[in-house]
């Protein structure tokens, strides 16, 4: 199996297309927890393309190239990492039995981390305990919760930004449940690997700041150019919002939607979305860079490195 990461834009996803072709049978297991979406395409960065039939069932193809784990999910879900290794672990299977490679491409590396090293078994999610810090959010702020979190679970709460709401709740919930830190459950009750571990390479896009930083301005000025303002208008219109879609907290719809609230001008939008797109591009390379495995290379090296 082939993995290649990065932050965004850093061209993960031109890269394993190139790769996919010149690899027979190859076909891309998507890793971006954005990407999962219905409806986000724009704002998302999501490959063109289109659903057609593969072997009886039906699959995403982008430039010929077989995508999972790309526009499938309602917005209105919440797409965990053990959600992605179980269906990425699926798809894998389904890939191999077909004779062909799984190749992961993607930014998420959460997802990257529990697919190869698996993932602790965790409680469901408990509707009344959510509800009940959501509240506190509105009532007292992200701070006030990750301060909680920091209380419960010092561990988590360092490695999860406190703009990242989810996990942040999700963490105060398990604890509320379980009465343990995730971060400790991640560390006890790790569903075993050992010896089910594949053969694989990872791959890590390898790009200068100043590049990258530019990049994701432009990129940025390219989707409110081509359309990201109107698919936010859209995906309101058909009933999802911020209380109800964990999707519209992705980085960037959040300000499309106070900007067609009239409570932020265009320009003050697009700056305000290059810098969190940049803020985001940081933490992935943090967690990135805590992964010694990952062979960090030029994207036109890595069919040399293979």
């Amino acid at each position: 199996m082939i993995f290649i990461v990065g932050p965004t834009c850093s061209g993960k996803t031109s890269t394993s297309i190139e790769l996919a072709k010149k690899i027979k049978g190859a076909e891309i297991i998507s890793a971006d927890s954005r990407q999962v979406y219905k409806y986000f395409s724009v704002g998302t960065a999501k490959p063109a393309g289109k659903w057609e039939p593969l072997k009886g069932k039906l699959a995403f193809f982008c430039e010929g190239i077989a995508h999972h784990l790309v526009d499938f999910l309602d917005p209105g879900n919440y797409f965990s990492a053990g959600s992605f290794a179980e269906l990425a672990s699926e798809k894998a299977a389904e890939i191999k039995k077909r004779g062909g490679t799984p190749v992961f491409v993607g930014g998420t590396g959460l997802y990257i981390d529990s697919f190869i090293n698996g993932i602790a078994a965790m409680p469901q999610r408990d509707e009344t305990i959510r509800e009940e810090l959501l509240k506190l959010e509105k009532k007292r702020g992200r701070a006030y919760l990750h301060k909680k979190l920091e209380e419960a679970d010092p561990i988590s709460a360092k490695n999860i930004h406190p703009n990242n709401i989810h996990r942040v709740i999700r963490a105060l919930e398990i604890f509320r449940i379980t009465g343990r830190p995730i971060s400790e459950l991640h560390k006890t009750d790790r569903l075993s690997r050992a010896g089910k571990k594949e053969k694989h390479s990872i791959f890590g896009l390898k790009l200068d700041r100043a590049e990258l930083y530019e990049k994701i301005n432009k990129r940025v000025e390219w989707m409110l150019e081509n359309g990201m303002v109107e698919e936010t208008k859209q995906i309101l219109s058909l009933g999802y919002n911020l209380e109800n879609s964990p999707a519209l907290k992705s980085v960037g719809y959040p300000h499309v939607i106070e900007f067609l609230e009239n409570r932020l001008p265009f320009e003050k939008m697009k700056s305000l979305i290059q810098q969190d797109t940049r803020n985001y591009a940081k933490r992935q390379m943090t967690w990135f860079n805590r992964n010694k495995d990952i062979n960090w290379v030029a994207k036109e090296d890595i069919w040399k490195k293979l």
